[in-house]
């Protein structure tokens, strides 16, 4: 510091105003990645959204709930651009095809370009409806942990008054 009580001189402040020619920051040696041609399939997996969590990703792999053609694959296999992945998703069975890859987890609107989806409609609609069938037959998790609503204790009456 100097004796008037300002702030202490730095050699350089900003990287554009270094005085050392050496060390000159220099805007043409920074260079653009090169597009990726080759990634993991859990990773490509969890980038283009279709498992939630790289982890649960790496469990479908493991499960073998993840297929090149008829042939399980482990987590680490690297995929190549046409690689077409059959993919068991709960009641859910998708086919696809990679068409790229990207570097991070990119959101929904963009997933469409590093895939396309060969999923038959017909696979849609069986997991809705098996969603729905589930839903009928088992409870909610909250509905069971929770006191019963004044419409619920109304249809309980409703039953017992039946009989």
């Amino acid at each position: 510091m100097d004796g008037a009580g300002g702030a202490a001189k730095c050699r350089h402040n900003q990287p554009w105003q270094r005085n050392d020619s050496r060390e000159r920051f220099d805007i043409s040696v920074t260079s653009i990645p090169e597009p990726l041609t080759t990634l993991r399939v859990d990773k490509w997996l969890h980038h283009v959204r279709i498992f939630k969590t790289r982890t649960l990703a790496t469990q479908a792999c493991d499960r073998s709930n993840v297929k090149i053609g008829s042939q399980s694959v482990k987590p680490s296999r690297d995929l190549k651009l046409g690689d077409t992945l059959s993919i068991v998703r709960g009641d859910l069975r998708l086919t696809v095809k990679v068409t790229g890859f990207p570097e991070i987890r990119i959101g929904p609107p963009l997933v469409r370009d590093f895939y396309e989806d060969l999923t038959p409609p017909e696979n849609y609609i069986k997991a809705s409806e098996a969603r729905k069938e589930r839903a009928l037959v088992t409870p909610r998790p909250h509905d069971l942990l929770t006191r019963p609503t004044k419409k619920d204790l109304r249809e309980i009456r409703k039953l017992f008054e039946r009989d």
